[in-house]
């Protein structure tokens, strides 16, 4: 029998922030919460990393979860590693996440234990290989690696060598992807995430054979019915510096749902957003990765 239930169950009873908490009490949940989370990690360190084969069974089918797959990240992250045999469920649940934000919390262990080269790669490999749901997906949980937002400026960079040797081969070979994708793929779900890391303004960062795609690319995000492609193209021509970037639309519940049931490899919601008073204690609490 693992004893990770009882730790899932502690891990469900820790204080929950409200927004209408005052500057006191804000302080007063922090200390309280990472006091309870101290004790926690302290008490599941005994049975870490998870090795019997219950236990594995246990994370593997807690990560397809959607009330748990949250506390199977707060287990791995850093300065945790990730066991090499939860790798594939952790990147499995990044890209079947339809937040756009919260699949951060399973790339980042990822990438803390096996590099930036290899979740980049694997990354790559559901873009190529899955269904338009899970290149959606894909390109969302690129977006935490770090690849997809680097400037063409910085590998020209001096102080850049190292990382130019390391990984400027997999940035080209993404950026070559995305374009692809982009103008050959009519899926919205698919535009919607990759239009913001397209390099439209210098077509001469793109190799000879696929600078014909960017004028196409244009043209597509310009007359599209998508009101939010047309606006990142907006942002990206810099046709109006004035304007707030909307944020990327979440795959709707279904989505995410349908993308769970096709068993391979792998919306709109409002552009304005209601401030939250005390912005600092909910980040903190965004933080924490807590369903």
């Amino acid at each position: 029998m693992t004893a990770w239930n009882e730790y899932f169950a502690r891990y469900r009873a820790l204080p929950v922030w409200s927004p209408e908490f005052d500057e006191q009490q804000d302080q007063e949940y922090e200390d309280k919460l990472a006091s309870a989370e101290e004790s926690l990690v302290a008490d599941f360190s005994v049975y870490y990393p998870p090795s019997s084969q219950d236990d594995i069974t246990w994370f593997k089918n807690a990560l397809e979860q959607e009330e748990r797959k949250f506390f199977v990240a707060f287990v791995l992250k850093e300065p945790r590693t990730v066991p090499e045999i939860l790798y594939e469920p952790m990147m499995r649940a990044a890209v079947y996440e339809r937040d756009p934000s919260k699949n951060r919390a399973f790339v980042q262990p990822c990438v803390a234990t096996f590099g930036l080269r290899g979740v980049n790669e694997t990354l790559l490999q559901w873009f190529e290989n899955g269904s338009d749901l899970e290149k959606a997906g894909a390109v969302q949980a690129l977006y935490h690696v770090g690849l997809v937002g680097v400037p063409d400026s910085y590998w020209r960079r001096p102080d850049s060598a190292a990382a130019v040797k390391l990984v400027a081969d997999l940035w080209m070979r993404q950026r070559c992807l995305l374009l692809r994708e982009f103008v050959n793929n009519p899926s919205l779900l698919v535009r919607q995430r990759i239009i913001p890391h397209l390099d439209l303004i210098d077509v001469s960062s793109y190799p000879e054979e696929l600078q014909p795609l960017v004028p196409q690319a244009i043209q597509i995000a310009r007359n599209h019915a998508d009101a939010y492609i047309r606006h990142r193209l907006e942002i990206e021509m810099g046709s109006d510096e004035r304007q707030l970037f909307a944020p990327l639309p979440a795959m709707e519940r279904s989505q995410a749902q349908d993308l769970l049931k096709s068993g391979t490899q792998g919306s709109d919601v409002s552009a304005t957003r209601k401030l939250v008073p005390r912005l600092k204690s909910l980040v903190n609490r965004l933080r924490r990765w807590r369903p």
